[in-house]
């Protein structure tokens, strides 16, 4: 039986980089009933795209090493090492926010991309949902810095080999979308070589 939520109201806490809403609502309980209304604010997050990239002729992951705000005091170091990624407009397919993303971020071109899930990044306090890709790149061609001025970024690209990045994982690759994603790439590494090699 599909369980039920009654929204009873609905308002803009703060509206600014990002948007709070506090919502009052009431959800049936697992033991059945109703349970006691609650209040909870809400992050209101975008549908975002991340990508994967790897290049398996050269063994390489390529990634990129940027700033986040939500690290910072929180670890050693809040230059994270990250998937390539950005939010869906209006009308827009997640495959050409990927492209776009890609080419934005590191100046390489997708030569081919498969879709890894999708999921919710904290669904605790935010509605951020995540269309996780891996994406073939030459990462001959990956270098420098990146990133749009008027959006603040400053983002440098980082080749690894496949060893290294597996061995960053959970230290300096330690946010959602390259979490899950470097674990996917592990269990079909080889796959990928047969396939893009």
């Amino acid at each position: 039986m599909k369980k039920r939520y009654q929204l009873l109201s609905m308002e803009t806490a703060y509206k600014g980089f990002l948007e709070l809403k506090r919502y009052r609502l009431q959800h049936q309980c697992h033991a059945g009933g109703w349970c006691d209304e609650i209040q909870r604010e809400r992050v209101e997050g975008k549908h975002a795209v991340s990508v994967l990239l790897c290049d398996p002729r050269e063994d390489a992951v390529v990634l990129i090493e940027q700033f986040r705000i939500g690290a910072m005091g929180h670890a050693d170091d809040p230059w994270l090492l990250e998937t390539v990624g950005g939010y869906m407009e209006e009308g827009e397919e997640a495959e050409e926010v990927a492209r776009r993303e890609t080419l934005e971020e590191t100046g390489c071109e997708l030569m081919a991309l498969e879709f890894i899930g999708s999921f919710f990044t904290t669904p605790g306090w935010s509605g951020e949902r995540i269309s996780l890709y891996c994406g073939w790149v030459d990462s001959r061609r990956a270098e420098g810095v990146h990133g749009l001025d008027h959006e603040g970024e400053d983002i440098l690209v980082r080749v690894l080999s496949f060893a290294e990045a597996q061995a960053a994982l959970f230290h300096q690759a330690n946010s959602t979308s390259i979490v899950v994603g470097l674990q996917w790439l592990a269990g079909h590494w080889e796959a990928l070589c047969e396939r893009w090699r």
